[in-house]
């Protein structure tokens, strides 16, 4: 693992409990790969509110413009 990862979880994702994406952030982390994780109150699995799909979004663009360059 040597990818910078972002990791954008739900809260209350059923499918993904957010626990895990703590500990996939603690085990890059621990392999000293540049990561964040970000975790969005009251979402399920997917985005389900307009809010969420904008602030995803924007992070999603900072994080490839910092890594791929833009």
């Amino acid at each position: 693992m040597k990818t910078p990862t972002l990791i954008q979880q739900g809260e209350r994702d059923d499918r993904v409990p957010v626990g895990q994406g703590y500990e996939y952030h603690r085990a890059l982390k621990r392999r000293r790969v540049e990561t964040k994780m970000i975790v969005y109150p009251r979402m399920p699995h997917g985005p389900n509110e307009p809010k969420f799909l904008q602030t995803i979004a924007e992070q999603h663009l900072e994080w490839a413009e910092k890594y791929l360059g833009g």
